[in-house]
């Protein structure tokens, strides 16, 4: 027997401080301004929208939801069980990807962690069509940031979770602080190859920390370091248990001497953290000395990784990236004592301005003159790294429909932005690298590079996802890094269009032909024969502009389009000219993020402001922006990711409302003029999206940072609506297909799916099992105000009692009292 009793607060309210990170320059700041790092925008904004208004997140928050989340899928008595998502690609190219690991005794089977879609697994090297599967661990992961598998043993293997780029400081001039990719539990462990998995370093409630580095002991497996955020830890018991051996923050890498296991070198340090620098222990990690030499620089701002001389340990290189901008500069450093002595061997700036981000130094295993050292792109030395010659080419992709598993580009194409790399445990030459479009690989040591993509449906789509109305096979989104893609088929091999950061995407509702896509900063551009050809189709005048900014096209009259910076302009030609809405002037000083405009009128727009300068707004035009009515209200203040509009009455209005603490889900019922909370149901965690059945509009989806809840009731009650869906999705957009029935969830790390609209509730479970003894959860949410849940189980009916107490042991309350 389950029961569900809440518990009711009133809490008082904390005020807090919060930092600029757009620019309030023209749409042009993004793509002029060549030395401030793309990636660095996209990951302050992932950071900021989730924070806000805290100055980081919350060390609680996506394990809790986690867990609301099986509860709900287990406890309501309506739960849907009809049905499932389906994955549909993109499989012909990937995602961001940070780890990379060869199963020692089998090096066909590899697994690649990706930056916000969980673990991944081939057993073909990752060549075919088909060549990788989602390694799901029944725990919320994210990302992956590294992974480690016993030398002797490949059942056991350990994952570090999150992935952690600055800890919690801004750098001074820069619109930069907290730069996270993604939430951390800590590190889980599994024995059987990674058929099941269980927690091994429990952070499941510090979900801002992550684990960068885990490296077994070569000589004895049981004992394993991990480098993470808080610094270095140390288990000598195969993660039984865990110590931290060094207390310096932002351990980015470590390398542990085969020819004495007491030798270990760590590098600490990324966007100016503390205690920066390079540090090494011979006793095993009982003492530590930060090592100085002429070589080493004395100050950097990025961060460092190693690689060592498999045929000589003794040799280690050092991959030293100073910041964030073109010039600030990266070295090359060498050792062959093992930390004793350094040299410089190259200061040249191959990393540029990612060496904050994603960079490294490969040493071929066998041949210490044979150097790979990679940033944007790749470069190699035949003189142990005195001379590099670039060998990769990052721009070089091919656009259109390339296969699965099939180039990607000519011989010399990378894509841009590499993080991981690994070696083949049999072949010197053969090096697997993970960068921002997947996994590549180099058969001839950085001659020649192919893509390994095939299935490996890992892209990070934004929001801004569309749908045609009356096609049921044409979607399109824009990508991190991966440019637009159009689904336009019963294919998972997706059409790439434009380039950089893909943006919002729209679609001529009367003529699928015309479709627009867009980059960073606004700029848009449009075609007419469905992406073969395109054109401009920006707004040039000024504004504060979002790194992904929302545009919307009419549905009554399709040549009429609104495109959102604080000014919000609009062009009655299909985007060739366009005016300043509002007689010229702002309508906020924040850049907008989404934007909505009503079916039956194209006079009637919606939008939603990050609260940048100011508190977050929401906007009304209904005379075609004429002028602008805020209509914020009670409204919380945090990051409105996306609105709605029920597509037969525009003043039904629903908001998704990311950060925490707050409910997340708000509908009103007169246009923006009054709101009501639909989202106490709901987890405590950030809300990204939020689509209405056209059929019936007490059918609501919402897209969240865990996956997928439908309401049957217009918001009073939320079930889960995941299966089929990985461990956690984060959901950025949601659209619904009315000409087939269907919904696609637009993810940010797992790709694209689909899934049938729901009709009717055809098919309900209330099997959750008999409880085999007493269980007291979590509550949740927790933090609250002003209501928490908590769950308890009992196996028989029987008496209950359950009170509240606070820390001094006074009885607060008497939450049941059955005898």
């Amino acid at each position: 027997m389950k029961k569900i009793v809440q518990f009711i607060c009133i809490a008082a309210a904390f005020g807090f401080s919060y930092f600029y990170f757009l620019s309030d320059a023209s749409v042009n700041f993004y793509d002029d301004d060549p030395e401030f790092s793309g990636a660095m925008q996209q990951l302050i904004f992932w950071n900021q929208s989730r924070a806000y208004p805290n100055n980081d997140l919350p060390s609680r928050g996506l394990t809790e939801a986690y867990e609301m989340k099986k509860l709900k899928s287990l406890s309501k008595s309506n739960r849907i069980t009809a049905g499932e998502w389906r994955e549909i690609g993109p499989h012909n190219f990937g995602g961001r990807t940070i780890s990379l690991a060869f199963n020692p005794q089998n090096p066909n089977t590899i697994f690649a962690g990706s930056a916000s879609g969980g673990l991944w697994k081939s057993y073909t090297g990752g060549a075919g069509p088909d060549a990788w599967d989602y390694v799901p661990t029944g725990y919320p992961v994210l990302g992956v940031g590294a992974i480690a598998i016993a030398p002797g043993d490949s059942n056991i293997m350990f994952i570090g979770t999150g992935e952690v780029l600055g800890y919690q400081t801004s750098i001074g001039g820069v619109s930069v602080r907290t730069t996270r990719g993604s939430y951390g539990i800590g590190i889980l462990k599994s024995t059987d190859a990674g058929t099941t998995w269980s927690k091994s370093l429990d952070w499941s409630y510090d979900q801002e920390r992550g684990v960068q580095a885990l490296k077994f002991n070569p000589l004895n497996p049981n004992t394993i370091y991990a480098g993470t955020s808080e610094g270095t830890y140390k288990s000598v018991d195969q993660g039984e248990t865990w110590t931290q051996v060094h207390d310096v923050i932002m351990a980015t890498d470590l390398v542990i001497n085969p020819l004495d296991t007491n030798e270990v070198m760590v590098a600490c340090g990324n966007l100016s953290s503390s205690g920066y620098g390079l540090y090494r222990t011979t006793d095993g990690g009982v003492s530590w000395n930060k090592m100085t030499n002429p070589a080493l620089p004395v100050q950097y701002g990025g961060k460092a990784l190693f690689c060592i001389y498999e045929s000589n340990p003794n040799i280690v290189y050092v991959s030293i990236g100073f910041g964030y901008t073109s010039g600030d500069g990266t070295n090359l450093c060498k050792t062959t004592d093992f930390g004793e002595t350094w040299t410089l061997v190259n200061d040249f700036d191959y990393a540029s301005h990612q060496g904050w981000f994603s960079h490294f130094v490969v040493v071929n295993p066998v041949d210490s003159s044979l150097i790979l050292a990679a940033g944007m792109d790749v470069y190699k030395s035949n003189d142990g790294g005195v001379n590099l010659v670039q060998k990769s080419d990052w721009s070089a992709w091919y656009f259109g429909r390339t296969p699965p598993g099939g180039p990607e580009g000519p011989p010399d194409y990378s894509h841009a932005d590499h993080h991981a790399f690994a070696i083949h445990p049999l072949d010197p030459n053969i090096v697997y690298f993970g960068n921002d479009g997947g996994v590549f690989r180099t058969t001839d040591f950085g001659e020649t590079f192919e893509g390994l993509n095939g299935g490996y449906q890992s892209t990070q789509f934004y929001n801004g996802f569309t749908s045609s109305l009356t096609d049921s096979l044409f979607s399109m989104g824009g990508i991190q890094d991966n440019a637009s893609a159009m689904y336009d088929m019963d294919s998972v091999a997706w059409y790439r269009i434009l380039g950089a950061d893909g943006g919002w995407t729209a679609i001529n509702q009367l003529n699928n032909n015309v479709i627009y896509g867009s980059y960073q900063g606004l700029y848009m551009f449009r075609s007419t024969d469905k992406g073969l050809h395109w054109s401009v189709a920006a707004p040039t005048g000024y504004g504060i502009t979002g790194f992904i900014a929302p545009y919307v096209t009419a549905y009554d009259d399709p040549e009429i389009l609104y495109a959102g910076k604080s000014i919000i302009y609009k062009s009655t030609d299909s985007g060739t000219n366009w005016s300043a809405t509002n007689n010229g002037n702002p309508i906020t000083n924040n850049p907008p993020i989404a934007m909505a405009i009503s079916y039956q009128s194209s006079n009637v727009v919606y939008v939603t402001t990050a609260p940048v300068n100011s508190p977050a707004e929401i906007f009304r035009t209904t005379n075609g922006g004429t002028n602008w009515t805020n209509i914020t209200g009670s409204l919380p203040d945090r990051y409105p990711m996306d609105i709605s509009v029920d597509p037969y009455n525009d003043q039904y209005v629903y908001v998704a409302f990311s950060g925490f603490g707050t409910s997340h889900l708000f509908k009103s019922t007169n246009g923006g003029d009054d709101w009501i909370d639909i989202g106490r149901d709901l987890p405590d965690i950030p809300a990204q999206s939020i689509a209405i059945d056209p059929e019936n509009q007490n059918f609501l989806y919402a897209g969240t940072d865990i996956g997928v809840f439908i309401s049957t009731d217009g918001g009073i009650s939320w079930n889960d609506f995941n299966e089929g869906l990985p461990d956690a999705a984060i959901v950025k957009s949601l659209s619904i297909i009315p000409s087939s029935r269907k919904i696609r969830a637009a993810t940010h790390g797992n790709g694209a799916w689909e899934r049938d609209l729901v009709d009717t509730l055809t098919s309900v479970s209330n099997e959750t099992g008999i409880p085999q003894d007493y269980v007291l959860q979590q509550n949740y949410p927790n933090p609250f105000n002003p209501i928490t849940n908590i769950v308890y189980q009992i196996p028989e009916s029987g008496n209950v009692l359950l009170k509240v107490f606070d820390p001094l042991g006074k009885e607060v309350a008497v939450l049941v009292n059955k005898f």
